[in-house]
């Protein structure tokens, strides 16, 4: 008689989909829900450390040397990173340095600060975007607020360095946001730091003038800090405007 292979008992069977789409759900939020989290809490909470709002105020320590530069310098890149008022950390450059000074420690803390808060996106919600946002999908969403992220994350793809600038220009909007979506977004690290630097200049010497101004009783310096905001302003609508006066790629929907 032939022989007779044993029946081998079956394989057991894989664990439901469901069980499996959960988890790669879990694991797609974790990192952005964790980059979040750490910003919300260094937002709410940095400002309530024991003489850190303070030190921004003590000139007298400001200006003790290299140490003091340092630490307005460390102190500035933390405050810009969680996205607190980079206003004050302006005024305080130009109370504590002066002009030229003060707006060179302030771009320096400011892009120090923008490229951390750049990163830390990166690292937390890129993968998240792409899946979920469609930044940067051929495909543009029919409509509504995943349309116009769509459009800005393919002008921050095709022209990164003009948007860049154009947005910190414009007199309103978000430090924060822009450095988050930034991140997320794909766009390369060098034309955002570039960008950022040459972007935020413009209100960094409005503030830092501001603070100058109050130290030596400059209204002159006051009146030119108003018109380098108006400036800025108007150059950041006028680039606005021509660039979404472009023609959109052609729609192609899935």
């Amino acid at each position: 008689m032939p022989d007779i292979a044993p029946l081998e008992p079956p394989a057991p069977s894989d664990a439901p989909s469901g069980s499996k789409d959960i988890r790669q759900g879990i694991s797609t939020l974790l990192r952005p829900a964790l980059m979040l989290l750490v910003l919300a809490c260094g937002a709410l909470l940095l400002p309530s450390v024991p003489g850190f709002r303070h030190l921004l105020d003590d000139t007298a320590t400001l200006r003790l040397g290299l140490k003091g530069r340092s630490l307005f310098t460390v102190c500035g890149a933390l405050w810009c990173l969680f996205g607190l008022p980079r206003q004050v950390l302006c005024f305080a450059a130009g109370l504590a340095y002066g002009l030229m000074e003060g707006t060179l420690l302030a771009t320096l803390a400011t892009v120090m600060g923008a490229a951390a808060c750049f990163g830390w996106a990166r690292w937390g919600g890129r993968h998240w975007a792409q899946q979920r946002l469609g930044i940067r999908d051929n495909a543009m969403p029919p409509q509504g607020f995943r349309r116009r992220l769509a459009h800005l994350g393919r002008a921050t793809q095709q022209h990164p360095f003009t948007t860049i600038v154009t947005l910190r220009l414009l007199p309103v909007g978000s430090s924060l946001l822009l450095n988050l979506f930034a991140g997320v977004s794909g766009l390369p690290f060098t034309p955002f730091v570039a960008a950022t630097t040459v972007g935020s200049l413009p209100q960094t010497i409005i503030f830092v003038l501001l603070g100058s101004g109050v130290q030596l009783d400059g209204r002159g310096r006051i009146v030119m800090a108003a018109l380098l905001f108006l400036i800025s302003g108007l150059l950041g609508m006028w680039l606005l405007r021509r660039s979404s006066t472009a023609a959109e790629p052609p729609q192609t929907y899935p």
